[in-house]
């Protein structure tokens, strides 16, 4: 493992020029990039005083909307909740209300712990409630996220050993999974350290289906490369495999920039979480696939097998996950060499990302990072390519958070 790591570094040396270049201080404007994030989430709130349509993607100044259900809709509260986190511990006088405007958009998802018609409940949940218990202590959060638990683990399949992703659950023809879904463990491994339960069950159960679809996952999602599939079809019977394909990305064997980052993220979590080194070599394996592959600018296109040129084929949400993994990765890897260069990618990745061309001030962007795409496409002007999405901005705060945590030397 230590000669893929001297390889690969070396690897990222050069091919990533900017990298190699940059010094760990370089200075951010967090508190620039926060006072902004305040001006446009609280533009979006004053201008919906229903709090039941969620934010998702914006061409420009207004946000294309989805209601509660959606999987989405987690990522505005969860916004909310790290503007907060930020203002109160730099005591913005008005950091109160960033509270309050966050509970209220957290309360409209309460149904959602009920919802088992999809796996992105971890994301719908965590972001809010999780980001909103985390914070504040709030004695009916913890409650809401274990039902959810049960929720997203009743998707999962014993003879597949995963969770299922999309789909029907009585579905016994084919049976989905996409690399997205790692990243909505992470709230059934906490909901069974804090007592969440099965019906009937224990916090070990809980913890087992998370263990089990992190290893399935390595097996099936991992071309040697390090590159990861999207998704995954398999015989819902058996669990064989049925086919491996892209949903959102280029092609079936291409590598989609963001679900490269999903993995990044996931596998680094549970390692944190279990103590397990398969889960941080799967991490680092997909870290060191995307950084060797990224442009001079550390923002990734769309697909890293794209041809096409141009920042309306970029992905800026990509980045912040990627930014966000890094940092992680950076705390918890023993190696110095390591965690220097996994902060110094995630500091190069944020400081393109607060600066233009992706970072966006003015009034014409409803988003924080312009220039994101939800899909692969040749065609920018498709309403899913050269656009904003929520969950960049969302990712991209998280990772502020955490990068200025890692400056001023305090713990996670």
């Amino acid at each position: 493992m230590k000669l893929f790591h001297n390889f690969s570094a070396a690897i990222l040396m050069t091919t990533c020029p900017l990298l190699a270049a940059t010094s760990p201080g370089s200075p951010i404007d967090i508190d620039h990039v926060m006072h902004v994030a305040a001006k446009k989430l609280g533009a979006y709130d004053a201008s919906h005083p229903e709090k039941t349509a969620y934010p998702t993607d914006a061409k420009g100044a207004t946000w294309t909307t989805v209601p509660p259900r959606d999987w989405v809709s987690g990522f505005y509260p969860g916004a909310l909740w790290y503007l907060h986190e930020y203002a109160k511990a730099n005591k913005w006088p008005d950091a109160g209300k960033w509270r309050g405007i966050a509970e209220r958009w957290t309360a409209g998802l309460e149904q959602e712990q009920f919802n088992d018609k999809h796996h992105d409940t971890g994301f719908v949940i965590f972001d809010s409630y999780g980001n909103g218990n985390r914070i504040t202590g709030n004695p009916a959060y913890p409650a809401i996220i274990k039902r959810t638990a049960q929720s997203l683990a009743s998707r999962f399949l014993p003879t597949t050993g995963m969770i299922r992703s999309w789909g029907k659950k009585e579905d016994m023809e084919k049976f989905t999974v996409i690399i997205d879904n790692m990243m909505n463990l992470e709230l059934i491994v906490w909901a069974a350290d804090h007592g969440g339960t099965l019906p009937g069950g224990t916090s070990d159960d809980l913890r087992k289906i998370a263990t089990s679809h992190a290893d399935r996952a390595i097996n099936l999602f991992f071309r040697p490369d390090g590159s990861t599939f999207h998704v995954v079809d398999l015989d819902a019977k058996t669990g064989a495999v049925q086919k491996k394909r892209t949903a959102q990305g280029k092609a079936d064997d291409s590598a989609w920039s963001r679900g490269q980052t999903w993995a990044i993220y996931g596998f680094a979590y549970l390692y944190e979480a279990t103590g397990q080194q398969r889960y941080l070599d799967a991490s680092l394996k997909a870290a060191d696939y995307y950084l060797a592959h990224l442009p001079p600018d550390f923002v990734p296109p769309s697909d890293f097998h794209s041809d096409l040129k141009g920042l309306e084929f970029k992905d800026s949400s990509a980045a912040a996950v990627a930014a966000s993994a890094f940092l992680r990765l950076s705390r918890i890897v023993k190696d110095p060499v390591l965690k220097k260069k996994y902060f110094d990618a995630a500091t190069s990745t944020l400081k393109a990302l607060t600066s233009p061309p992706y970072f966006s001030e003015g009034d014409d962007k409803a988003s924080l990072l312009a220039y994101a795409a939800r899909n692969y496409n040749e065609d920018p002007n498709n309403r899913l390519t050269n656009t904003s999405l929520i969950w960049g901005d969302y990712y991209l705060l998280e990772a502020l958070l955490a990068y200025q945590s890692i400056e001023r030397g305090e713990k996670p």
